[in-house]
C-alpha cells in the first residue's frame, strides 16, 4: 500500500488557514505503518487533574487531527470519507492550492480518486472494491460513515452520468441499499446508515421493506444477522459492527419496544465486547492491540492509535453514563489524546486516527456537552 501525502497545518475548524508546517502521510486502517515515537518537547501529564483540563485536552487532540489537511491530488475517497466521518462539513481538502469543504467538494460532483457513484435500480450506488483503501471497501461503507456526521437524508449529491450532471440525494443511496440487501451479506455499514436515518415516517424501527430478492426485511432481522455474524475475523476487529449494533440498540430502546429476539442477541454481543475491552485494557490506559480478543501491546504508536481509536469510538457510544465517567475510561481518553499529541509531526494511518477523533467527539459531547456552535445547529 503506497503512502498518501497529507499536510499538517495550523488551522482552526472555523478559522483562516495558515501556511503549511510539514508534509505527512496517511495510509489505510487495515495496514500498520512502522513509525518511531518522537520525544515530546515537554513531558505531558498522564492524568488530567480536573474535568476542565480533561475537556481541554480532548478538544486539543480533536483540533490536532483536524489540522491534518487532505489534498485532492494525493488523497483518495477512502481517506477523505474517513475524515468526513469525524469532521463532517468542516473537514478541509486542498484543491489547487485552496482549502475547501471536502464534503461539499465531493457532493458537488467534483473528481476524487475512488469516489465513483452511479445510478442503481432503485437509487444511487457506489463502486465496491472489497479490501480497497481508495474505493469503497465494504458494502454501503460510504453511507454508513456519511450518516454519522450530520448529512441530511435529502442533501443533494451531484453525479456525472454519461457526461450529464444529475442530482440525487442521500435518500437515493439508502433506497438502493434497502433494495440490495440479501441474507448473509456484510451489512455493518448498511445498519449504521439505516439506524441514523430511521424516523417514524421513514425506515421506522418496527417497519418492513422488500429487497430485490423479494424477501421482507425488518430492523430486527438485519440486527440479528449482524449479531450472528459476530466480531471475530471481520473488519477492524469488529469495531464497526459493534458500533452499528450499538446505534440500532439505542434507537430500539428509545422507542420503548422490547429487547427480545435478535435485539437481545445484539445487546449481548455489544455488552460482551465492552467487558472484553475493559478486561484487556493496558496499564497505560490504551486498549489492547488485539482489541476485543486478548491482551496485546506494541511499541508502534501507529498501532496503538489504530487499536485504541477504533475501540474507543465504539465504547464512547456504547458504555453507560457511569462507565463514561469512570477512572478506567478516563485513562483511555487521556491515553488516546496523548498519543495524538505525541504523533502530531509523524505519519499516522488515517483509519484509526479519524475513528479515534470521532470517538473523542462522542465522548466530549456525552461527558461535557456539545460545544456551543455545534449545539446550536
Amino acid at each position: 500500500m503506497s503512502f498518501r501525502l497529507l499536510s499538517l497545518r495550523s488551522v482552526s475548524l472555523r478559522a483562516a488557514v495558515l501556511p503549511a508546517i510539514v508534509t505527512l502521510a496517511l495510509t489505510g486502517c487495515e495496514k500498520e505503518v512502522p513509525v518511531a515515537l518522537p520525544v515530546p518537547a515537554a513531558a505531558a501529564k498522564t492524568e488530567p487533574q480536573s474535568d476542565a483540563e480533561l475537556a481541554d485536552r480532548v478538544n486539543r487532540a480533536i483540533q490536532l487531527t483536524a489540522d491534518r489537511v487532505l489534498d485532492q491530488k494525493v488523497n483518495n475517497a477512502w481517506q477523505v470519507v474517513h475524515g468526513i466521518l469525524a469532521y463532517g462539513n468542516e473537514l478541509q481538502l486542498t484543491v489547487d492550492g485552496k482549502n475547501v469543504s471536502a464534503l461539499r467538494y465531493i457532493f458537488d460532483g467534483n473528481p476524487l480518486n475512488g469516489w465513483d457513484l452511479y445510478p442503481g435500480e432503485k437509487g444511487l450506488d457506489a463502486e465496491l472494491v472489497p479490501g480497497s483503501s481508495s474505493e469503497q471497501g465494504h458494502p454501503d461503507q460510504w453511507i454508513g460513515y456519511l450518516s454519522q456526521c450530520g448529512v441530511k437524508i435529502d442533501d443533494p449529491i451531484i453525479v456525472t452520468v454519461q457526461g450529464e450532471k444529475r442530482t440525487y440525494t442521500m435518500r437515493d443511496m439508502i433506497e438502493q441499499a434497502k433494495w440490495k440487501l440479501y441474507e448473509g451479506m456484510e451489512a455493518t455499514w448498511t445498519l449504521m446508515a439505516f439506524a441514523a436515518y430511521s424516523t417514524p415516517d421513514y425506515l421506522p424501527i418496527d417497519g418492513t421493506w422488500t429487497a430485490s430478492d423479494g424477501k421482507t426485511w425488518t430492523f430486527e432481522k438485519l440486527v440479528e444477522m449482524e449479531a450472528d455474524g459476530g466480531i471475530e475475523g471481520v473488519a477492524c476487529g469488529g469495531s464497526h459492527r459493534l458500533y452499528a449494533l450499538a446505534e440500532a440498540l439505542k434507537l430500539r430502546k428509545q422507542s420503548g419496544l422490547p429487547i427480545t429476539g435478535g435485539w437481545a442477541k445484539a445487546e449481548k454481543v455489544v455488552g460482551d465486547a465492552v467487558k472484553s475491552a475493559h478486561e484487556y485494557q493496558q496499564p497505560d490506559g490504551g486498549f489492547s492491540t488485539n482489541m476485543f480478543f486478548r491482551s496485546g501491546v506494541s511499541a508502534d504508536v501507529d498501532a496503538r492509535i489504530n487499536s485504541t481509536g477504533h475501540v474507543f469510538e465504539v465504547l464512547a457510544y456504547a458504555v453507560s453514563d457511569e462507565d463514561l465517567k469512570s477512572p478506567w475510561f478516563t485513562r483511555a481518553a487521556t491515553f488516546l489524546c496523548k498519543k495524538i499529541e505525541d504523533s502530531k509531526s509523524i505519519p499516522i494511518s488515517c483509519g484509526g486516527l479519524y475513528h479515534g477523533a470521532h470517538g473523542l467527539m462522542i465522548y466530549r459531547d456525552r461527558r461535557f456537552g456539545k460545544p456551543e456552535a455545534t449545539a446550536a445547529e
